[in-house]
């Protein structure tokens, strides 16, 4: 199973509040499956690090959960199964942002499903097994 960046999110947040929140609790229910993220999630991630008011502080939680996770890179036939995908979403009308289509895509072609707090988008990927929270 891959985790979606909202995961690792209110991982950390519950993490740092002490509780044993909703995503926490969708993490055990998976019970030993085990689970990635996307080279695209780190980014994002480190994004948001870049941009808090503590980065030293976040860093060091962001690295310590990132050493617990594989990180899943795109594979060859990555950029084929990326535009058959953006391009079903286009003609149907129904695009998602670009950075939750990569990391869908990197789920699928890996033939893992997404954990997360979005289900509106990584719902409209083909063939992807998405599982939610809230």
């Amino acid at each position: 199973m891959m985790l979606d960046t909202s995961v690792c999110i209110d991982l950390l947040r519950e993490t740092a509040r002490g509780v044993e929140g909703p995503a926490r609790q969708a993490l055990t229910a998976l019970g030993n499956v085990p689970v990635s993220i996307s080279v695209y999630t780190e980014c994002e991630l480190r994004t948001g690090l870049e941009l808090s008011e503590r980065p030293d502080e976040e860093r060091r939680r962001l690295t310590h959960m990132l050493e617990r996770l594989n990180i899943l890179h795109p594979e060859t036939g990555f950029p084929v199964l990326y535009a058959e995908c953006a391009a079903a979403l286009l003609k149907q009308g129904t695009p998602i942002p670009v950075m939750d289509l990569l990391i869908g895509v990197t789920a699928k072609s890996h033939g893992l499903g997404v954990l997360t707090r979005d289900m509106k988008h990584f719902s409209r990927i083909p063939g992807l097994v998405v599982l939610g929270y809230e």
